[in-house]
């Protein structure tokens, strides 16, 4: 939970930005709560293998689960991994912090199986998320979501969540390449119709997102709900909430 000082600055360090064509949004722990969601799931597929486990050991291994401390998901992009693969790696981790024996190999694509299904039903949009693209139709600002991720599984995690109102989406595979290659975000501002430069990009991630967007020229904020990131490189936007003002707010903006 923010503090009452962050709760009154969301938009805490956020610099001025230049005119604004088009929105595109990072879609999981930036518009979809996937981390809630990962660790609920973790919590219920892990509840019989962990029920002798502290219950505060039990919430690390799902928080390291979640976060991925492995370091798995980055090589999947990499294609170092399959995406069974990257999963195993985490599975294998989490037991392992707890003193639990993993389960057999042949069983961890049951476990992963039984897992999407939990976490799937517990995909949820954050309470900021329709009201902030509220304000952006109304200012008639296009907007859609590129992602690190396969497309149609993405494309089915937005309906899921009751977010199929975003329309453009651009998938790592689609791409040719994840972010914080250029080629995602170019084809994310083609499918909008805007220019690169007048794109605004919003992620969770410094690297991936913010870093990854400037260099592909597009303008770059971070969202950072927790407020533990810190960037050199751009502002630092606390929710969703003000990202509409924050666009009306700038002297590049036309508004109808």
């Amino acid at each position: 939970m923010h503090n009452a000082t962050n709760a009154l600055n969301p938009t805490r360090g956020a610099s001025s930005m230049a005119r604004v064509e088009g929105v595109l949004f990072d879609i999981d722990d930036t518009l979809v709560d996937l981390n809630s969601a990962s660790i609920m799931g973790f919590h219920q597929l892990t509840a019989e293998d962990f029920r002798d486990i502290p219950a505060a050991l039990r919430e690390h291994a799902a928080h390291d689960y979640a976060d991925d401390c492995a370091g798995a998901y980055e090589r999947y992009m990499a294609g170092e991994l399959t995406f069974l693969g990257q999963r195993a790696e985490r599975i294998r981790r989490a037991y392992g912090l707890v003193g639990v024996e993993a389960p057999p190999a042949e069983a961890i694509a049951v476990w992963s199986a039984l897992y999407e299904d939990v976490v799937q039903s517990m995909w949820a949009p954050f309470p900021d998320v329709h009201d902030c693209l509220d304000e952006l139709d109304a200012l008639s600002i296009p907007y859609g979501a590129v992602s690190n991720n396969v497309e149609d599984y993405q494309r089915n995690k937005l309906l899921l969540a009751g977010l199929e109102r975003i329309a453009v989406l651009v998938g790592s595979d689609t791409a040719g390449a994840p972010k914080p290659d250029p080629r995602p975000f170019h084809a994310g501002c083609r499918l909008l119709g805007t220019s690169i430069g007048a794109t605004l990009y919003v992620g969770d991630n410094p690297v991936n997102d913010v870093q990854g967007a400037k260099s592909a020229g597009l303008q770059g904020i971070l969202l950072d709900r927790a407020a533990d990131h810190t960037t050199g490189s751009g502002g630092i936007l606390q929710n969703l909430g003000l990202l509409a003002s924050l666009i009306r707010g700038n002297s590049g903006f036309l508004g109808t």
